[in-house]
Protein backbone atom coordinates (compact mmCIF):
# COMPACT_ATOMS: atom_id res chain seq x y z
CA UNK A 1 0.00 0.00 0.00
CA UNK A 2 1.16 3.24 -0.97
CA UNK A 3 1.70 5.83 1.74
CA UNK A 4 2.27 9.33 1.73
CA UNK A 5 1.36 12.36 4.09
CA UNK A 6 -0.26 14.57 2.19
CA UNK A 7 -1.59 15.38 -1.41
CA UNK A 8 0.98 17.22 -3.15
CA UNK A 9 -0.08 19.16 -5.71
CA UNK A 10 1.42 21.44 -8.72
CA UNK A 11 3.02 24.89 -6.67
CA UNK A 12 4.19 22.63 -4.60
CA UNK A 13 1.96 23.07 -1.42
CA UNK A 14 0.64 20.62 0.55
CA UNK A 15 -3.21 19.12 0.92
CA UNK A 16 -4.31 16.78 3.79
CA UNK A 17 -6.21 14.27 3.17
CA UNK A 18 -10.19 14.10 1.91
CA UNK A 19 -11.03 12.69 5.08
CA UNK A 20 -9.48 15.37 6.68
CA UNK A 21 -11.07 17.96 5.01
CA UNK A 22 -14.05 16.44 5.27
CA UNK A 23 -13.61 16.45 9.44
CA UNK A 24 -12.67 19.66 9.33
CA UNK A 25 -16.18 21.04 7.27
CA UNK A 26 -17.95 18.93 9.57
CA UNK A 27 -18.30 21.56 12.58
CA UNK A 28 -19.31 23.84 10.28
CA UNK A 29 -22.57 21.86 8.85
CA UNK A 30 -23.76 22.09 11.70
CA UNK A 31 -24.48 25.80 11.87
CA UNK A 32 -28.17 25.96 10.84
CA UNK A 33 -29.41 23.20 13.44
CA UNK A 34 -27.59 25.56 15.85
CA UNK A 35 -29.35 28.79 14.82
CA UNK A 36 -32.67 26.74 15.10
CA UNK A 37 -31.98 26.09 18.29
CA UNK A 38 -31.06 28.96 19.26
CA UNK A 39 -34.30 30.90 18.09
CA UNK A 40 -36.42 27.87 20.00
CA UNK A 41 -34.91 29.47 22.85
CA UNK A 42 -35.72 32.90 22.01
CA UNK A 43 -38.91 32.36 21.06
CA UNK A 44 -41.88 33.53 22.93
CA UNK A 45 -44.57 32.55 20.77
CA UNK A 46 -45.72 28.35 21.48
CA UNK A 47 -46.81 27.68 17.97
CA UNK A 48 -43.50 29.54 16.12
CA UNK A 49 -41.23 27.47 19.14
CA UNK A 50 -42.93 24.07 18.07
CA UNK A 51 -43.05 24.51 14.26
CA UNK A 52 -39.13 25.51 14.99
CA UNK A 53 -38.77 22.01 17.10
CA UNK A 54 -40.35 20.15 13.92
CA UNK A 55 -38.11 21.67 11.71
CA UNK A 56 -34.98 21.05 13.51
CA UNK A 57 -36.02 17.29 14.03
CA UNK A 58 -36.66 17.05 9.82
CA UNK A 59 -33.31 18.71 9.31
CA UNK A 60 -31.63 16.76 12.04
CA UNK A 61 -32.07 13.47 10.53
CA UNK A 62 -31.53 14.90 6.84
CA UNK A 63 -27.97 15.99 8.02
CA UNK A 64 -27.25 12.00 9.41
CA UNK A 65 -28.51 10.69 5.68
CA UNK A 66 -26.29 13.11 3.94
CA UNK A 67 -23.42 12.36 5.87
CA UNK A 68 -23.23 8.76 5.30
CA UNK A 69 -23.34 9.23 1.43
CA UNK A 70 -20.54 12.28 2.02
CA UNK A 71 -18.49 9.80 4.84
CA UNK A 72 -18.55 7.01 2.30
CA UNK A 73 -17.40 8.94 -0.86
CA UNK A 74 -14.57 10.58 1.41
CA UNK A 75 -12.97 7.43 1.95
CA UNK A 76 -13.51 6.03 -1.42
CA UNK A 77 -11.39 9.51 -2.59
CA UNK A 78 -8.71 9.05 -0.49
CA UNK A 79 -8.64 5.01 -1.32
CA UNK A 80 -8.41 6.25 -4.63
CA UNK A 81 -5.62 8.86 -4.10
CA UNK A 82 -3.72 6.89 -1.96
CA UNK A 83 -4.18 3.00 -2.67
CA UNK A 84 -4.16 0.33 -6.25
CA UNK A 85 -6.24 -1.88 -6.57
CA UNK A 86 -4.64 -4.31 -5.58
CA UNK A 87 -3.70 -2.71 -1.84
CA UNK A 88 -8.01 -2.25 -1.18
CA UNK A 89 -9.34 -4.47 1.12
CA UNK A 90 -10.75 -7.10 -0.12
CA UNK A 91 -14.30 -6.44 1.20
CA UNK A 92 -13.85 -2.88 -1.06
CA UNK A 93 -12.86 -4.64 -3.50
CA UNK A 94 -15.81 -7.55 -4.07
CA UNK A 95 -18.39 -4.74 -3.42
CA UNK A 96 -17.16 -2.76 -6.04
CA UNK A 97 -17.26 -5.38 -8.35
CA UNK A 98 -21.06 -6.12 -7.38
CA UNK A 99 -21.68 -2.72 -9.74
CA UNK A 100 -20.66 -4.86 -12.88
CA UNK A 101 -22.67 -8.15 -11.33
CA UNK A 102 -25.83 -9.78 -11.92
CA UNK A 103 -27.47 -11.55 -9.55
CA UNK A 104 -27.92 -15.54 -9.62
CA UNK A 105 -30.61 -16.91 -7.63
CA UNK A 106 -33.23 -14.93 -5.18
CA UNK A 107 -30.87 -14.51 -2.28
CA UNK A 108 -28.59 -12.53 -3.97
CA UNK A 109 -25.77 -15.18 -4.85
CA UNK A 110 -23.18 -13.90 -7.70
CA UNK A 111 -20.89 -15.97 -9.66
CA UNK A 112 -18.19 -16.31 -7.77
CA UNK A 113 -16.20 -17.37 -10.88
CA UNK A 114 -16.65 -14.24 -12.77
CA UNK A 115 -16.08 -12.05 -9.70
CA UNK A 116 -12.64 -13.34 -9.76
CA UNK A 117 -11.92 -12.37 -13.27
CA UNK A 118 -13.15 -9.36 -12.40
CA UNK A 119 -10.66 -8.94 -9.84
CA UNK A 120 -7.96 -10.11 -11.47
CA UNK A 121 -8.26 -7.42 -14.64
CA UNK A 122 -9.17 -4.49 -12.22
CA UNK A 123 -6.59 -5.40 -10.16
CA UNK A 124 -4.27 -5.15 -14.05
CA UNK A 125 -6.01 -2.01 -14.79
CA UNK A 126 -5.96 -0.42 -11.62
CA UNK A 127 -9.41 0.41 -11.80
CA UNK A 128 -10.61 3.38 -9.62
CA UNK A 129 -13.30 3.16 -7.29
CA UNK A 130 -16.76 4.57 -7.66
CA UNK A 131 -19.31 5.10 -4.48
CA UNK A 132 -22.40 3.58 -5.63
CA UNK A 133 -21.83 0.50 -5.15
CA UNK A 134 -21.49 1.13 -1.56
CA UNK A 135 -24.67 2.86 -1.06
CA UNK A 136 -28.01 1.80 -0.27
CA UNK A 137 -30.67 3.64 -2.48
CA UNK A 138 -34.15 1.86 -1.95
CA UNK A 139 -34.36 3.02 1.65
CA UNK A 140 -32.58 6.85 1.93
CA UNK A 141 -33.68 7.00 5.49
CA UNK A 142 -30.70 6.45 7.74
CA UNK A 143 -32.43 4.10 9.73
CA UNK A 144 -29.80 1.43 11.96
CA UNK A 145 -30.40 -1.38 9.25
CA UNK A 146 -29.42 1.46 6.67
CA UNK A 147 -26.17 2.65 8.01
CA UNK A 148 -24.99 -1.22 9.06
CA UNK A 149 -25.64 -2.02 4.77
CA UNK A 150 -23.16 0.60 3.82
CA UNK A 151 -20.92 0.23 6.27
CA UNK A 152 -21.19 -3.74 5.20
CA UNK A 153 -19.86 -2.75 2.38
CA UNK A 154 -16.92 -1.57 3.63
CA UNK A 155 -16.40 -4.60 5.21
CA UNK A 156 -17.80 -3.90 8.98
CA UNK A 157 -20.31 -6.19 10.82
CA UNK A 158 -22.40 -5.53 13.56
CA UNK A 159 -21.57 -1.89 13.80
CA UNK A 160 -23.87 -1.16 16.42
CA UNK A 161 -22.96 -4.04 18.35
CA UNK A 162 -19.30 -2.55 18.24
CA UNK A 163 -20.58 0.18 19.99
CA UNK A 164 -22.45 -2.01 22.83
CA UNK A 165 -20.95 -1.08 25.73
CA UNK A 166 -18.10 1.16 24.69
CA UNK A 167 -16.58 4.40 26.12
CA UNK A 168 -20.09 6.18 23.82
CA UNK A 169 -22.23 4.78 26.38
CA UNK A 170 -21.55 7.65 28.48
CA UNK A 171 -24.05 9.77 26.13
CA UNK A 172 -26.77 8.09 27.82
CA UNK A 173 -25.83 8.35 31.38
CA UNK A 174 -27.59 11.73 31.16
CA UNK A 175 -24.14 13.46 32.43
CA UNK A 176 -23.68 16.42 30.25
CA UNK A 177 -20.30 17.39 30.92
CA UNK A 178 -18.94 13.77 30.26
CA UNK A 179 -20.72 14.00 27.23
CA UNK A 180 -19.49 17.04 25.98
CA UNK A 181 -16.05 16.01 26.91
CA UNK A 182 -16.44 12.80 24.92
CA UNK A 183 -17.18 15.23 21.88
CA UNK A 184 -14.58 17.42 22.01
CA UNK A 185 -12.09 13.98 22.50
CA UNK A 186 -13.92 12.35 19.52
CA UNK A 187 -13.35 15.39 17.64
CA UNK A 188 -10.07 15.93 18.42
CA UNK A 189 -8.98 12.35 17.81
CA UNK A 190 -10.47 11.74 14.47
CA UNK A 191 -8.89 14.99 13.38
CA UNK A 192 -5.62 14.23 14.29
CA UNK A 193 -5.69 10.14 12.99
CA UNK A 194 -6.99 11.29 9.23
CA UNK A 195 -3.92 13.94 8.98
CA UNK A 196 -2.63 11.33 6.96
CA UNK A 197 -2.80 8.45 4.91
CA UNK A 198 -3.07 5.41 6.20
CA UNK A 199 -4.69 6.61 8.95
CA UNK A 200 -3.49 6.23 12.90
CA UNK A 201 -7.07 5.27 14.70
CA UNK A 202 -7.22 2.85 17.08
CA UNK A 203 -10.76 2.02 18.29
CA UNK A 204 -9.55 -0.10 21.13
CA UNK A 205 -9.08 3.89 22.53
CA UNK A 206 -12.70 3.74 23.22
CA UNK A 207 -13.47 0.29 23.64
CA UNK A 208 -14.65 -0.50 19.93
CA UNK A 209 -14.42 -3.88 19.52
CA UNK A 210 -16.26 -7.06 18.05
CA UNK A 211 -18.22 -8.74 20.99
CA UNK A 212 -19.33 -12.61 21.17
CA UNK A 213 -23.22 -13.13 21.20
CA UNK A 214 -25.98 -11.97 19.82
CA UNK A 215 -27.34 -8.33 20.31
CA UNK A 216 -30.96 -7.77 20.22
CA UNK A 217 -32.12 -4.89 19.04
CA UNK A 218 -34.25 -2.92 21.95
CA UNK A 219 -30.63 -3.82 24.17
CA UNK A 220 -28.71 -1.40 21.45
CA UNK A 221 -29.05 1.80 23.18
CA UNK A 222 -28.21 3.69 19.66
CA UNK A 223 -30.58 1.51 17.54
CA UNK A 224 -33.28 3.25 20.19
CA UNK A 225 -32.32 6.20 19.76
CA UNK A 226 -32.41 6.22 16.13
CA UNK A 227 -35.38 4.67 15.78
CA UNK A 228 -37.46 7.47 18.08
CA UNK A 229 -35.96 10.05 16.16
CA UNK A 230 -36.77 8.83 12.56
CA UNK A 231 -40.33 8.05 14.32
CA UNK A 232 -40.54 11.57 15.18
CA UNK A 233 -39.15 12.73 12.09
CA UNK A 234 -41.96 10.63 10.08
CA UNK A 235 -44.77 11.52 11.95
CA UNK A 236 -43.55 15.33 11.01
CA UNK A 237 -43.14 14.72 6.95
CA UNK A 238 -45.77 12.65 7.11
CA UNK A 239 -48.43 14.69 8.81
CA UNK A 240 -49.59 12.07 11.09
CA UNK A 241 -48.89 14.21 14.29
CA UNK A 242 -49.41 18.07 14.23
CA UNK A 243 -47.86 18.47 17.95
CA UNK A 244 -44.30 18.85 19.01
CA UNK A 245 -43.01 15.99 20.47
CA UNK A 246 -39.72 17.38 21.59
CA UNK A 247 -38.89 20.06 24.20
CA UNK A 248 -35.61 22.18 23.73
CA UNK A 249 -33.17 20.16 25.95
CA UNK A 250 -34.38 17.05 24.34
CA UNK A 251 -33.28 18.44 21.07
CA UNK A 252 -29.83 19.84 22.01
CA UNK A 253 -29.48 15.95 23.55
CA UNK A 254 -30.04 14.45 20.06
CA UNK A 255 -28.09 17.04 18.42
CA UNK A 256 -25.28 15.97 20.43
CA UNK A 257 -25.93 12.23 20.29
CA UNK A 258 -26.00 12.48 16.66
CA UNK A 259 -22.70 14.67 16.16
CA UNK A 260 -20.97 11.66 18.29
CA UNK A 261 -22.28 9.00 16.18
CA UNK A 262 -21.56 10.77 12.62
CA UNK A 263 -18.03 10.92 14.67
CA UNK A 264 -17.96 6.73 15.65
CA UNK A 265 -19.03 6.04 12.28
CA UNK A 266 -16.14 8.33 10.39
CA UNK A 267 -13.84 6.78 12.82
CA UNK A 268 -15.01 2.97 11.97
CA UNK A 269 -15.73 3.42 8.28
CA UNK A 270 -11.82 5.04 7.70
CA UNK A 271 -10.60 2.29 9.76
CA UNK A 272 -11.93 -0.44 7.38
CA UNK A 273 -9.34 0.88 5.04
CA UNK A 274 -6.54 -0.34 7.21
CA UNK A 275 -7.94 -2.73 9.47
CA UNK A 276 -10.22 -5.41 9.23
CA UNK A 277 -13.06 -6.19 11.84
Amino acid sequence: MTSAEHTTINDGAEVSTFASLFIEELEERWSEIDILIEQIKLQSNVDVKNVLCRSAVVLLVAHLEGFMKEAASTLIRDLNQYCTFSDFPKRIQKTYCSLFLSTINDSGGIDNRIQGKLLEEFSKLNARLTVEPFLFDRNKNPSPSVIELILNNFGIKDFFKLLHNSKLDVVFENNISETKELLTDLKDYIKQAVVSYPYKINLLDYQILIKNGQLLRDDSLWIVFIDELLRKRHSIAHGANFQNEIAVKELEDARIKVQILQYTIALVLFNSSITTL
